[in-house]
């Protein structure tokens, strides 16, 4: 009897060994065989290993395949879980070591689909026994430790925007994580970068009212893989950065778009490029505090945003700018997209910064459409605001900056958030040196300026889009060289010199005006013409500048003016005459020239009628002028011409040849008696007599007259 039971007992035990030998095997191909029953896919797998005394178990190149059964969704290496069997009984499952190698796994997203979306469908049709109402939910109480990942592989392909994402030795390793299904749990794990940073989390769950709260610490998180997802909203060449954040996120699973996000940010080594991979836009430090941003209701409000040490690259080509070229206008809504904002009501945007600051920033601009590229450098920029709210009224801004290393810039800028059009721009500018403009000076003047340095302070306002800009401006030594092309011909030598005071400065004031919502108005050729505009008429018209200058009326400086028949220096022309040597004391390099106009035409009857009036008075001793009736009556007898006018009946008293002879005399006469007093004035004056063609329209109705002309040297005035 002994022996049966014996021989019983090693056949059960053998039995048994062979089952638990051979159970591995077994349900490796009971997983295969029936895999799709009980996830809607296709696994295959290698080998498993079960240690029945440690609780272990062992699972060799296992592979998930998509649903059409070729393609590998997700496969690892090993996967090796270490539990405590006996720990099942008590209803807690712990697992003292879960361990994953050589983990890869490709996610497809469509848009708002991905290739995983089946298997969560599946399960929840698949999971059709109904619950017992009175059996007692059992508490499960989970402790998992030394959860591990080495040597992954994720790939991800985005086929809405033809774009793939593969990350590789992905590590991470979790020391412990502890919940159940009834008393509130806390979670937490940490993983490392490739760059030596990490991601850690902490997160506390209660069960019973599904809250969360999720404590996120992010460290050196390498942002140029999201470069791709920046292309729908600004055409960048590059995106490089590392990120640190600690976040905490507060919500319910049962509402989980309503989460509330809270924290901070801190962006190191920020950079990006423009499409021509030239630099664009860099920032040394970003970083500030999340007051709260609640996604649901578009509401974003953060504490502080300090931008410490940017540095801006503005690049000018001959059709657009490289900032404009990387800014996209044209928003990009998938389908989906669209028909949820056609369907449900998005809540009004909010937004707002208790305090901005920007701190050292640098900006280069550099101007390609000239000849030679042309670089302005800013730095030393500070700019900062209290508050920026979407819903204020009103938004002040406070800006300092060096000008290319010597000026300065002190502006204030205010603006409404809800109309662009409606801007207040009040600054100051001072010690800026004129000849960092030289490029642009020469390429539209024809003048390089030498030296020279300017202050300047301008009050704009922006109502409605319309602009009224009053601008001072002050230039201290202003000097420019000898004209050498330029696009126009431009005044500006003469223009600098006339306004120049004796102290060598000049005090403008400029106002500009235009209407901003007139798509013909050009703020720049605004300012332009304007500016323009001045120079031509200080140029063309100096007299109220110079008579300033002497403290006397224009005309006194503008014309000489005389009567027909009269050569006589009056008084008010000795007076004019002192008028101009002053100003060539006050101004040696202004050229003064005296234009002689006069309708000789008119002169000549004039002095016809005066000669053939001295024959009537030697002959009656009456004046010609005051005895009218008489002196006809003696020019019809003298001529023997009863019907002909005074004119015609003079002429046959006085030759042509006198009148001309002496027409000629006095056009000389006034020349040389101005010029000899001139000479008496000031012995070494420079004053110029011009002649033009007596058939010059300018000479018609004109009486005689100087017309004072000022000019300099090598410089054309085209009026």
């Amino acid at each position: 009897m002994k022996k049966i039971l014996l021989i019983v007992t090693v056949l059960l035990i053998a039995i048994i060994a062979g089952l638990l030998l051979y159970a591995p095997e077994m349900a490796r191909k009971y997983a295969i065989e029936h895999s799709k029953e009980y996830i809607g896919r296709q696994i295959d797998l290698e080998k498993v290993e079960i240690s029945y005394f440690s609780g272990s178990v062992k699972l060799v190149n296992f592979k998930l395949f998509e649903p059409n059964g070729n393609d590998v969704f997700m496969a690892f290496d090993t996967l090796f879980v270490n539990t405590k069997p006996l720990q099942f009984f008590s209803d807690r499952i712990v697992v003292q070591q879960f361990f994953i190698e050589g983990l890869k796994a490709n996610i497809v997203q469509n848009d708002s689909t991905f290739n995983f979306d089946d298997i969560p469908r599946f399960l929840e049709t698949a999971d059709t026994i109904p619950a017992n109402p009175n059996e007692e939910p059992t508490n499960y109480i989970f402790e998992l430790s030394n959860l591990e990942l080495r040597n992954g592989m994720l790939i991800y392909e985005d086929k809405l925007m033809s774009k793939t994402f593969t990350t590789s030795e992905l590590h991470f390793r979790i020391t412990y994580i502890s919940f159940d299904q009834e008393n509130s749990s806390e979670a937490g794990f940490k993983f490392s970068f490739n760059n030596g940073g990490f991601f850690q989390s902490k997160i506390d769950f209660e069960p019973k009212t599904n809250h969360f709260n999720i404590d996120l610490t992010v460290d050196k998180l390498d942002i140029e893989p999201f470069y791709e997802y920046t292309l729908p909203f600004a055409s960048l060449g590059s995106l490089e950065g590392n990120l640190n954040s600690s976040l905490k996120i507060v919500g319910n699973l049962d509402s989980i778009d309503r989460v509330l996000v809270t924290g901070s940010y801190d962006l190191l080594n920020f950079k990006t490029t423009d499409l021509r991979h030239k630099p664009l836009l860099q920032a040394e430090h970003i970083y500030g505090t999340i007051k709260k941003i609640d996604y649901f209701n578009s509401h974003y409000a953060f504490d502080t945003l300090i931008i410490a040490n940017p540095m801006v690259y503005v690049e000018f080509y001959d059709s657009t700018i490289n900032l404009l070229e990387a800014m996209k206008t044209e928003e990009v809504v998938s389908e989906s997209e669209s028909l949820t904002t056609d369907s449900i009501a998005t809540p009004e945007l909010f937004y707002s910064f208790d305090y901005v600051s920007i701190q050292g920033g640098i900006m280069d601009l550099v101007d390609n459409t000239a000849e030679e590229p042309f670089t302005y450098h800013l730095s030393e920029i500070m700019m900062n605001t209290d508050s920026i709210y979407s819903t204020a009224k009103w938004i002040d801004l406070y800006s300092t900056m060096l000008l290319n290393h010597r000026g300065t810039l002190v502006a204030q800028v205010g603006l409404n958030p809800e109309n662009p059009m409606d801007i207040d721009l009040n600054y100051v500018i001072r010690d800026f040196v004129l000849s960092d403009l030289n490029i642009y000076s020469k390429r539209y003047t024809g003048f390089p300026i030498l030296y020279g340095d300017m202050y300047y302070k301008s009050v704009t306002k922006i109502k409605g889009g319309q602009l009224s800009s009053d601008n001072k401006l002050v230039i201290h030594h202003a000097e420019v060289g000898p004209k050498v092309g330029g696009f126009y011909k431009l005044p500006l030598k003469i223009a600098l010199y006339i306004l120049k005071d004796r102290n060598g400065v000049i005090n403008l004031d400029i106002p500009v005006r235009g209407d901003l919502n007139d798509p013909q108005i050009n703020i720049r050729k605004l300012v332009w013409t304007t500016l323009k505009n001045l120079v031509m008429k200080v140029a063309l018209a100096p007299y109220d500048l110079l008579s300033a200058s002497l403290n006397v009326d224009p005309s006194d400086i503008k014309t000489i003016d005389f009567s027909y028949l009269d050569t006589t220096l009056s008084s008010k022309i000795e007076r004019q005459a002192d008028l101009l040597t002053q100003l060539e004391k006050k101004k040696p390099e202004l050229k003064i020239e005296l234009v002689y106009f006069n309708d000789r035409d008119m002169e000549k009857k004039e002095i016809l009628m005066n000669e053939a009036g001295k024959k009537f008075e030697l002959a009656t001793g009456k004046n010609y002028k005051s005895n009218e009736d008489d002196f006809s009556r003696f020019l019809q007898q003298a001529s023997g011409q009863d019907s002909a006018s005074q004119i015609d009946a003079a002429r046959f008293l006085i030759p042509q040849k006198v009148v001309d002879s002496l027409s000629l005399v006095f056009d000389q006469t006034r020349k040389n008696n101005f010029y000899n007093l001139l000479k008496k004035l000031n012995d070494s004056t420079q004053v110029k007599f011009y002649l033009p063609d007596y058939r010059a329209p300018k000479n018609v109705g004109s009486i005689p007259m100087f017309e004072v002309k000022y000019t300099m040297e090598g410089e054309e005035i085209e009026e």
